[in-house]
């Protein structure tokens, strides 16, 4: 028996074939079409956007029969954006998001002292292993065990030097005091966005009436 597949997004969002032939938002899985692998990936195609999709091999289920007197609820279909990006779901949690760039912001500092503690442990143990080998006489497969170690460590150096250049960059460019400010004050608007209330322009009494019966 031939697989199905499902095409769904970054976001876990399940797509189906809209009315212009082009993919679309379904409500969950169940609502989701179904497509042969190749089927899938022709739909997905190569183009930029086609790195937002992937296939989920779907399960067989059963075909729910309806009846002809049941009603019929057709949601509305939200036709996917031409450049689609991983934001597009609308669940987007900007709070941690912000949270996160808060932390990093706080945080670079006391990271970056650490790099430097680390360089200078792996630059010591090199050390060790170079004289290691200088003073001692060893058989090929002792020399071998030491050149493993070596090599080792002289790939974790290389890994905390990337790294400090890397946090080296983002500090030059823009974690600098006035990112962190700016940061905690749209995490600060964001989380007043949550107790705002709204004010009516006219129908005051509707919503007296509705604060009554809260």
């Amino acid at each position: 028996m031939t697989k199905m597949y499902y095409i769904v997004d970054l976001q876990g969002n399940y797509y189906k074939n809209g009315p212009k032939g082009n993919l679309v938002v379904a409500k969950n899985s169940d609502d989701a079409d179904v497509f042969s692998l190749r089927s899938a990936n022709n739909r997905i195609g190569s183009g930029r956007k086609s790195r937002f999709y992937t296939t989920v091999e779907a399960e067989e289920k059963a075909v729910p029969v309806m009846s002809a007197d049941e009603p019929v609820y057709e949601a509305p279909e939200y036709d996917v954006v031409e450049k689609p990006t991983m934001f597009d779901s609308l669940q987007n949690n900007w709070e941690e998001i912000l949270s996160n760039l808060c932390y990093m912001s706080s945080h670079m500092d006391e990271y970056q002292n650490n790099l430097n503690q680390m360089l200078s442990d792996v630059d010591k143990e090199i050390c060790d292993l170079m004289h290691y080998l200088e003073f001692s006489d060893l058989d090929n497969s002792e020399m071998l065990k030491v050149a493993g170690m070596l090599k080792e460590r002289r790939q974790h150096r290389r890994q905390i030097k990337d790294e400090m250049e890397k946090t080296a960059l983002m500090k030059d460019t823009f974690l600098d005091r006035t990112f962190g400010t700016k940061v905690q004050q749209s995490l600060d608007v964001m989380e007043r966005m949550k107790t705002r209330q709204y004010t009516p322009r006219r129908l005051n009494k509707l919503f007296e009436q509705q604060r009554a019966s809260a």
